[in-house]
């Protein structure tokens, strides 16, 4: 009896090119897995126009984000990260914005802002505190954020990594409070509108340090055939671009994930909610912040 696992044998000549992989990448350890679910926007923008607020302008970003707090919400494995091994919950429904700021020279830059509780917000909510933030970001009112980032500019890139290391260590790992770092600042998941930038497709890496799980890319909202009882209609689709942490979701919790978004998607007054006198006026300045969020 042989004590070979497998029967094998070496290949032969290896292309060049294989050879250069061979030595440039190591074994996967990559828990990433990727996943894009359509949504017909029809009925949700419906509801948008019939529940029009003056002031408040409503986008698939908002209805999206909502969807996905009332998922994390409904089922709260959704909502933790992956410490000592093991999954820990989070106690509060947060979700965490990337938003495109103006940079020095003309250039584009990229801050964030973190909606908390947003499972317990509706829609008009959700928009007005999300323009509210992003107002402020863009004319950098000492968001905490942004002081995070002036520090971190202060220190070459070898040490900025060896500092997000350890600030994630001692935060997340250990769940001590580090001095001068917002609490939780990343949530429990991450949204981006690509669409803002005229993209369809594209898929995020998970940032390590912040121990969120979850990123979704918002596509472009563009026409697409759509099979409607039988019959092909042109419908409004947008694509949410997945990125999942495999260690903390598999493919059946990802599945209550998905059928809680069709079916807020497909039920817009049951799970968006009504205008509420809290939802305060924003300025025309936040509605196109909020359009271009990224």
């Amino acid at each position: 009896m042989s004590i070979w696992n497998v029967d094998v044998e070496p290949l032969k000549k290896t292309p060049a090119f294989r050879q250069l992989a061979l030595g440039t990448w190591d074994a996967p350890r990559n828990p990433e897995i990727y996943g894009i679910l359509e949504v017909d926007l029809t009925k949700a923008q419906e509801w948008a126009a019939a529940n029009a607020v003056d002031g408040v302008k409503i986008t698939p970003l908002h209805m999206v984000s909502k969807a996905l707090g009332m998922a994390m919400e409904r089922y709260p494995d959704l909502n933790g990260y992956v410490r000592f091994g093991r999954i820990y919950l989070r106690k509060s429904v947060d979700i965490f914005f990337q938003v495109m700021t103006p940079g020095e020279n003309g250039r584009t830059d990229l801050t964030g802002v973190r909606i908390a509780q947003i499972n317990r917000k509706s829609v008009h909510e959700i928009a007005t505190e999300m323009a509210t933030h992003v107002k402020r970001a863009r004319e950098k009112k000492d968001l905490d954020v942004q002081k995070t980032a002036s520090m971190m500019k202060l220190f070459p890139s070898f040490i900025v990594r060896w500092l997000l290391n350890l600030v994630a260590f001692i935060s997340y790992t250990l769940n001590i409070r580090f001095p001068g770092i917002p609490k939780d600042p990343f949530g429990g998941a991450m949204v981006s509108n690509i669409g803002a930038l005229g993209l369809d497709t594209a898929f995020a890496p998970l940032v390590p340090y912040s121990r969120t799980p979850v990123v979704i890319l918002l596509g472009q909202a563009k026409p697409r055939a759509v099979v409607v009882d039988g019959t092909v209609q042109v419908r409004n689709v947008i694509r949410l671009n997945s990125t999942i942490d495999h260690r903390f979701c598999d493919g059946a919790l990802l599945a209550k994930m998905v059928k809680v978004v069709h079916d807020a998607f497909e039920n817009p007054d049951e799970y968006f909610g009504r205008p509420t006198a809290s939802a305060a006026k924003p300025s025309a300045e936040s509605d196109s912040n909020v359009a271009d969020a990224a």
